[in-house]
């Protein structure tokens, strides 16, 4: 890249990082900003106030980001209850725009839930990722198929279906076990 490139690389991923945290601002709290109001490459969206509210966590967020062909961001670092998004330089502002729509998307959704549209107990980001399984069985949730599977319009055209659902993540990291075979049975 040489010292050029690897300058460009950086400035464009702190322009995306900023370019994002601005438009995600009016409907999530951005944490640490600098004293302009901007951030480097990254930026913390605080999900803390809606646990009260909505009983939505960073986790739900995450999970329901899945539905939308997005990977998680990173949860609960530095900061518990927070999403770290940290934008890279090879991402299109197409694909940002993708990502931010998303989230905003997503706050409609917590929206509807503090106003008592949705349930607390029964909602697409309480029960996300929705999985394939879920479109083909019987169907009782308070909301469409359709709000679950094709939260917007553009992913009808490229849909990523997850293989499986909610799984108990911290249930592993409480009860390691070991599936290595015997020692001996490397000799």
């Amino acid at each position: 890249m040489s010292s050029s490139g690897l300058l460009k690389a950086s400035q464009i991923a702190i322009l995306n990082a900023n370019y994002m945290a601005k438009r995600l601002e009016k409907d999530f709290h951005i944490l640490y900003r600098g004293k302009n109001g901007l951030n480097a490459h990254e930026f913390i969206v605080d999900c803390r106030s809606f646990k009260t509210a909505s009983n939505i966590t960073n986790e739900d967020i995450a999970k329901r980001l899945i539905d939308y062909g997005f990977h998680a961001p990173t949860m609960s670092w530095p900061i518990p209850g927070t999403l770290m998004i940290e934008p890279t330089e090879s991402e299109s502002k197409s694909e940002l725009d993708r990502f931010c729509d998303s989230m905003i998307s997503i706050r409609k959704e917590i929206d509807s839930i503090e106003s008592g549209d949705l349930p607390k107990e029964d909602n697409p980001l309480i029960n996300a990722p929705h999985t394939i399984q879920d479109l083909c069985e019987n169907w009782n949730h308070p909301y469409t198929r359709n709000q679950a599977i094709f939260p917007l319009g553009w992913i009808k055209e490229n849909k990523f279906w997850p293989y499986v659902s909610r799984v108990d993540n911290a249930y592993g990291d409480r009860n390691f076990f070991c599936v290595c075979p015997d020692l001996s049975s490397y000799k």
